[in-house]
């Protein structure tokens, strides 16, 4: 990974998710200088663990839980606490609020001294000084401005890879002002190769929604993020636990030791059952997690090779849609115990992405690293409904507009970026333009749930990232005028 420079994959997160000011943790000093050393990220107390096998996995989630639950809480106190210092004018403290600074003699009247401006003081501070009652903290005021999420914001998640450096980069995309920014950031512990937003929050007690998303990485865990929280050195919650802390290959009887033992190459939240993530690895296994209790529910089984892509449907919880990298394309009704397939389908290479079509979910979008582009109709399974060479290699990313019907985009390690048009029948599609990028390779492409026709690819070369207006192409306005 030395020598690797990309964009592994960004998603985006819907309007109004994002918390409008969010918590910023204040580092210790300790903490600060074991980050500077390259002892933070979220692998800073994974790695004082590894010496003690006796310490369970759930034990550490649970301990990383309380640590940022009580950083949180500090900070709200704090907070607190000076709100209460400022309001607080009793009568019985008008002296010692009011005349400080003068030395009153018995008769109540000022005993001025030597020095006739003695009351007078200076301080550095307006907020030492007790005459400046309307005190505003210019730099607190200032820095809330900078980090406020607007409600007509989106947020986008990015994965970066920058030789040998690892981060989860936070963006904001204003669509009205065309702004575009990186609002903050985490330091990651190993490589992210995949990403997904999450807005259910097992932390929070009053709606039971948040702001998480989770990474998967090289090191065989999952790492969920509370994009609401800014400046901590831990995920939120870490599902998983590396091969090279467990001792015995024996399954605990909770389950909770189970997990990937390899590369977790593919996620996916459930959004009709909120509490369930499901992640797909390069030991050939999709694991169903339960995000409540932090650990695994189900574990299916061998899928005849290494999942490298799953999509829940978007309207029955139940389904599963994947793609390996042996050429397997499966649906899976998670009900079922054994982990059959319902349909299924075999095809050369191995497949990069699956995609439902939420205009029509009884199809679905499949691309493979020949540069096909097929698509299929669950109730016609072994078939293809049509296919064709949509790139020159490897078809990294495929995004489906989520307001604008059969408005397809694909990105592949050919650079380019093509625009299709998918027919209402669903019998047809039609390339509609196609522009070579300046980013290099292109591996991911997702569209703004909120507008139709933007879009943010992520590429190998330059500023690693473009966010693309298509109403900016005549040709794509004209295709879709209709």
């Amino acid at each position: 990974m030395d020598s690797v420079l990309m964009v592994s994959d960004m998603v985006w997160i819907q309007r109004g998710v994002a918390k409008e000011i969010p918590d910023k943790i204040k580092l210790t000093q300790d903490e600060l200088k074991e980050l500077i050393e390259g002892g933070g990220g979220a692998g800073a107390e994974s790695t004082d663990n590894e010496s003690d096998g006796e310490i369970e996995v759930e034990e550490e989630v649970e301990m990383k839980q309380v640590k940022q639950e009580k950083k949180v809480k500090q900070e709200k106190i704090e907070v607190k606490e000076v709100e209460m210092r400022e309001e607080e004018e009793d009568d019985n403290d008008f002296e010692k609020k009011y005349l400080k600074g003068y030395d009153l003699d018995e008769d109540g009247e000022e005993a001025h001294g030597d020095n006739g401006m003695r009351g007078i003081a200076m301080y550095t501070n307006n907020k030492d000084d007790p005459y400046v009652t309307n005190n505003v903290d210019s730099d607190e005021e200032e820095e809330k401005d900078e980090i406020i999420v607007r409600k007509d914001d989106n947020m986008v998640a990015v994965a970066k890879i920058d030789k040998g450096d690892f981060t989860l980069e936070c963006y904001v995309y204003n669509e009205a002002d065309s702004d575009w920014y990186c609002h903050h950031d985490y330091i990651l512990d190993a490589p992210p190769l995949c990403l997904e937003p999450i807005q259910h929050d097992p932390g929070n007690e009053e709606t039971g929604k948040g702001n998480l998303v989770a990474v998967g990485t090289m090191n065989s865990e999952i790492h969920i993020w509370d994009l609401d929280i800014m400046n901590t050195v831990t995920p939120f919650i870490t599902l998983g636990a590396p091969a090279k802390k467990t001792k015995s290959k024996r399954k605990k009887r909770d389950g909770s030791g189970q997990g990937h033992s390899d590369a977790v190459i593919s996620l996916a939240w459930n959004r009709i059952t909120s509490h369930v993530l499901a992640s797909g690895g390069a030991d050939k296994t999709v694991v169903l997690w339960d995000l409540d209790e932090a650990k695994p529910a189900q574990i299916i089984g061998d899928r005849g090779g290494e999942v490298q892509s799953i999509r829940w449907h978007p309207n029955e919880s139940t389904f599963l849609l994947l793609g390996t990298m042996k050429g397997h394309v499966q649906v899976v009704d998670c009900r079922d115990i054994l982990g059959q397939a319902s349909a299924a389908w075999k095809f050369d290479g191995q497949i990069e992405k699956v995609l439902w079509n939420h205009f029509n979910p009884f199809t679905a979008f499949v691309t493979s690293d020949d540069g096909r582009l097929r698509y299929l109709d669950m109730r016609k399974p072994g078939q293809c409904i049509w296919e064709g060479i949509a790139h020159d290699g490897p078809i990294g990313g495929i995004t489906l507009s989520a307001l604008t019907r059969g408005l397809l985009v694909t990105v592949g390690e050919d650079e380019m970026m093509n625009i299709w048009k998918v027919s209402d029948t669903s019998s047809s599609i039609d390339k509609v333009h196609s522009e070579k990028l300046t980013i290099g390779e292109l591996h991911c492409a997702q569209f703004n749930p909120d507008v139709g026709a933007v879009l943010s690819v992520g590429g190998t070369a330059a500023d690693l990232i473009r966010v693309i207006d298509l109403t900016k192409y005549e040709s794509v306005v004209t295709a879709f005028r209709n």
